[in-house]
């Protein structure tokens, strides 16, 4: 790249870093990483299973219309629960979690049976926990003297937390709780908080383990039985119980690596269970008690008349309660989702930034150049969704943001930038190369335009002349020169364009062209070889076109080629210029076209340029010559028509005779020569070498 180039490049990469940054911050891509983490979530997690020590009784469908011609419509008497608290006590469960809330006594300032029922088998089991909530209520006149009170004492007492070391200092946002009724609360094992608060965008992803109400902390559900075994500590990046530590993010919570599959139960059929029983029937249970033993029992709802279907990230209609089940066997698994650390994500946008623009200005590809964004953003997204399976969270929007940003200034600066050089080497050699060179050309404009300032190549040289033009202009009008010379520029171009050659200039009635530059060609020699042939079969079409139009003038052509190494560049003054070829090589180009005339022949090549013919074009050697301005003679040739297999063979004839002929007569043997030559057909150059052989002095040939 260009230092110029380098400090632009070097800027867009630290301002879209930097603004990425400032959104990232701001908060800006927090939505979006919710989108990302719920689809890189379903395909890491939506086949991985529950702990085998975590079971969950739903209250479905099913269990709603099975049990309504019993106890009737939801919501059911709490006798219900007791009797299926009774049926959980066959099985010896490691606890049992109620994800449904009695905070209320059924009748109010009565005892009712069926509340004490519940109490009684809550007592009788003794691993009963059940639900809370602590919530923030908006105050209004009425319910403005019911909010902050405190909790009762004997409530804290037994269930709050106790916690080890200092937790952070933080401001509670709850004014209000909701409890079990009392008589339920005094026997239970101990109560969780079963509220969950979605993220902004109305997932249900996370949650705060425990919930402080006036400087003392509750579990959630899924933490509830776990810290009634194990003590709890609290730092600003986790919470220790035992020997694991719940990772935490910056804003204290906990994200829940759910599970796509959980050990589930219908409550129809734990009561189809219990009747079966009851009855003396202990075969063919639908649920068989034992397999709740040692197990750790949610019990919640997934019918749509619970109400208590959330959207997480695996689903849009997920039961509240697998929200809790999966928070304990996160722990009972030690299998925690590490948040993402907010320097990470920061080096990581660095990096795409600088990976990104680095490609778009460093490679000189179109396609490479676009894949490099595509193919960062693609590396961050499956390192993101491997991440998950790993159990470790990364953002994933702020890096493919600074890629993304990054291909716009990137492109759009080349755009600018580009297409104003990409104009330049358009305008420059627009007139000069066919449309395939030009396009290679504007795919690299730098390039070329830097070439423009002066190089040195190795190209192929073509001279073009009309013969007798200045007799022809001196007896016609200059509508006819200029109608005659726009004909016959016209057809010689095409050849030259075709061939990718670059037509430097029309100097009056004679052509200049190169090839080998602006664009390298390997095969430069026999491009312009080939376009001189195809320019002479031409010439008939020439002649017939400014026949028609009532000019009387034959037009006939020299033509000359050299190759070798050249200058090349813009040559000219502030006001004039143009990209042109100088050097001892155009030199001989020229010289050779002006004598083409001495040896009767349309196109003359060089010896160099012959050397560099790679495929098999026929050529005939016609001398060797000094020509004006050169000391050492060149080896001058003829290449002849090959259009066609019948034109090369009869062509690949000639040659080898017209060589064997100057063979002999360059060694003297001036008999052989004659014979030779005279096997030719008339031309010009037959008749030249017979009238040499016949006057030459003895033992020298005269060239």
């Amino acid at each position: 790249m260009k230092k110029k180039k380098i400090r632009h490049a070097g800027l867009m990469i630290v301002v879209v870093f930097l603004f990425t940054t400032l959104l990232y911050l701001n908060g800006v891509f927090v939505r979006p990483e919710g989108i990302f983490h719920d689809a890189a979530s379903r395909y890491a997690r939506l086949d991985k299973k529950i702990s085998d020590k975590i079971a969950v009784i739903l209250i479905d469908e099913a269990s709603l219309q099975a049990l309504s011609t019993v106890v009737g419509r939801w919501p059911w008497p709490r006798a219900i629960y007791s009797d299926m608290l009774d049926f959980l006590a066959m099985g010896k469960p490691r606890a049992v979690v109620f994800d449904i809330l009695f905070t209320e006594r059924t009748a109010r300032g009565e005892k009712d049976p069926n509340d004490a029922q519940l109490a009684a088998a809550t007592a009788n089991a003794g691993y009963v926990y059940h639900a809370m909530q602590i919530v923030k209520d908006d105050e209004d006149v009425i319910n403005l003297s019911l909010l902050n009170h405190p909790m009762p004492d004997d409530f804290v007492a037994k269930f709050a937390v106790k916690i080890i070391g200092k937790p952070k200092a933080v401001v509670s946002p709850y004014n209000n709780y909701y409890l079990p009724f009392r008589e339920l609360y005094n026997v239970s094992k101990g109560v969780s908080v079963v509220e969950f608060s979605p993220d902004p965008d109305g997932i249900y992803r996370s949650t705060k383990p425990l919930r402080e109400y006036q400087g003392k902390y509750f579990p959630v559900a899924g933490l509830a039985p776990i810290l009634q075994w194990e003590p709890a500590g609290m730092s600003e990046r986790g919470i220790k119980i035992g020997a694991k530590t719940i990772p935490l993010d910056d804003n204290g919570k906990y994200t829940i690596n759910i599970y796509g599959k959980f050990n589930e139960y219908s409550m129809s059929g734990v009561f189809a269970s219990l009747q079966k029983i009851r009855s003396g029937e202990v075969e063919n249970l639908m649920v068989d008690p034992s397999e709740f033993k040692d197990k750790i029992v949610f019990i919640g709802g997934s019918a749509v008349g619970v109400e208590d279907l959330k959207s997480t990230t695996i689903s849009s209609r997920t039961p509240g309660v697998f929200l809790h089940a999966s928070l304990a066997s996160n722990f009972l698994e030690n299998d925690f989702l590490l948040p993402p650390e907010r320097h990470h994500t920061i080096v990581a946008t660095f990096f795409a930034a600088l990976f990104c623009l680095s490609g778009i200005f460093g490679i000189k590809s179109f396609w490479q150049k676009v894949a490099v964004p595509l193919v960062v953003m693609g590396l961050w997204a499956a390192f993101c969704v491997h991440g998950l399976t790993v159990n470790v969270a990364y953002e994933a929007i702020p890096p493919l943001s600074a890629a993304i940003f990054s291909g716009v200034a990137g492109f759009g600066y080349l755009a600018l930038t580009e297409g104003k050089e990409k104009g330049r080497v358009r305008k420059m050699f627009s007139q000069y190369v066919s449309p395939e060179v030009l396009n290679i050309m504007t795919e690299h404009p730098e390039e070329f335009l830097s070439s423009a300032a002066g190089v040195k190549a190795e190209i192929s040289v073509l001279f073009s002349d009309i013969r007798n033009f200045t007799t022809f202009s001196e007896r016609s009008s200059p509508e006819q020169v200029v109608e005659m010379l726009n004909s016959h520029f016209s057809y010689m171009t095409d050849p030259i364009i075709h061939s990718k050659g670059t037509v430097d200039k029309f100097i009056g009635d004679a052509i200049m062209a190169f090839w080998g530059a602006p664009v390298k060609l390997e095969n430069h020699a026999e491009s312009a070889v080939m376009a001189a042939l195809e320019m002479k079969r031409k010439m008939a079409l020439v002649n017939e076109e400014i026949k028609k139009k009532g000019i009387d003038f034959i037009v006939k052509i020299g033509i000359g080629v050299n190759s070798g190494d050249a200058v090349i560049g813009n040559i000219g003054s502030e006001k004039k210029i143009n990209y042109t070829v100088i050097g001892d090589t155009v030199n001989l180009a020229s010289r050779l076209e002006s004598i083409t005339k001495n040896y009767g022949v349309l196109i003359i090549i060089s010896e160099f340029t012959r050397s560099k013919l790679k495929s098999d074009v026929p050529c005939r050697v016609l001398d060797t010559v000094r020509v004006k301005g050169k000391e050492i003679p060149v080896r001058i040739y003829e290449p002849m028509d090959c259009y066609d297999e019948e034109s090369r063979r009869k062509s690949f004839e000639v040659a080898e005779l017209t060589n064997a002929a100057f063979a002999k007569y360059e060694i003297g043997d001036y008999k052989a020569a004659k014979e030779l030559y005279n096997k030719l057909e008339d031309c010009p150059l037959k008749d030249m070498y017979i009238k040499r052989c016949e006057n030459a002095p003895t033992g020298e040939a005269a060239h």
